[in-house]
């Protein structure tokens, strides 16, 4: 056998190992599951933007900035504003917020993240005969964004129609309808185990 003939013989052995690696790597990728975990219902999806909404938008955001206000007040956001009236009888306190293209940051250390955006009017009221908190709004539009898409699957939008009610934000419950035609069971939030 000439030394022709064993250097084609390596270099086809070769070329052939290279061609099952790439065909192995290839499957493998193929393979590979992504994220574990169930995926969460609409309903879940739902209710947890929600809660984000009311938690950051309202709570921390805009109620402490008119916790003096008697009447009206234009409050910026990083797009768009909010304009809150406040209305107090007795025990019970009612906050209208008129969002138009209300943008919050939630993070706001780091250049692109995650953003809650709202537009439309939500009417908040806590104590009084609701008792506990009540969250309504009729076609708001509400969003929770993941801008950096740490989480694929996490961004949850829509045109929302609700009627939530608890006795404080994790515990809101009850109907939404999504879009016009989606309609949504509002679930109080499954305690961490």
């Amino acid at each position: 056998m000439s030394r022709n003939w064993l250097l084609a013989g390596l270099a086809s052995a070769l070329i052939a190992a290279a061609i099952v690696v790439v065909a192995i790597d290839a499957d493998e990728a193929t393979l590979d599951p992504g994220p574990t975990g169930p995926t969460p219902t609409p309903e879940e999806r739902a209710a947890r933007m929600m809660r984000t909404f009311v938690s950051r938008v309202v709570e921390q955001e805009l109620r402490p900035r008119v916790a003096e206000l008697n009447g009206t007040q234009v409050i910026d956001g990083s797009g768009g504003t909010a304009t809150v009236q406040r209305t107090v009888e007795g025990e019970r306190i009612e906050l209208r917020i008129a969002f138009d293209g209300y943008v919050l940051r939630l993070d706001p250390e780091v250049t692109v993240e995650n953003e809650i955006q709202a537009d439309g009017t939500v009417y908040y009221t806590l104590g009084g005969d609701d008792a506990g908190l009540r969250v309504r709004g009729t076609d708001v539009h509400i969003g929770v964004f993941d801008a950096e898409g740490r989480d694929p699957g996490g961004d949850a939008a829509g045109s929302f129609t609700f009627d939530l009610r608890g006795d404080d934000i994790a515990t809101l419950a009850g109907d939404a309808v999504r879009n016009g035609d989606e309609e949504l069971e509002i679930r109080p939030a499954t305690p961490a185990a």
